[in-house]
């Protein structure tokens, strides 16, 4: 044994560490894929603004966000041409075949 103290080696850069100024081990997300909406697409945007910022200022964004959405689904008056085809009516629970005869 020697009376020197012992040294540990520096401690490997964490791959999710410095992103660019952000929150440190916190990864940059991929951007969000297309909906096919641009009203949509742009407010989802938003969400590439957090990249950088720190976690605390990403709830004034998450709530921007969700105000948003929620205002378009609001606005949304019902399908449209954009939306693709219509959803067809729910099944009956029983078919006309199965139902009892009175």
């Amino acid at each position: 044994m020697s009376d020197e103290p012992a040294t540990t080696p520096d401690p490997a850069p964490s791959p999710l560490a410095g992103n660019g100024g952000g929150e440190p081990g916190v990864p940059a997300a991929p951007p969000p894929e297309p909906t096919g909406d641009p009203r949509v697409d742009e407010v989802l945007a938003r969400l590439g603004e957090l990249p950088g910022r720190p976690v605390a200022e990403h709830v004034e964004i998450f709530a921007d966000v969700h105000q948003r959405l929620q205002d378009l689904l609001a606005g949304a008056e019902g399908p449209s041409a954009e939306a693709g085809p219509p959803v067809p009516p729910p099944r009956p629970a029983f078919p006309d075949a199965l139902r009892p005869r009175a």
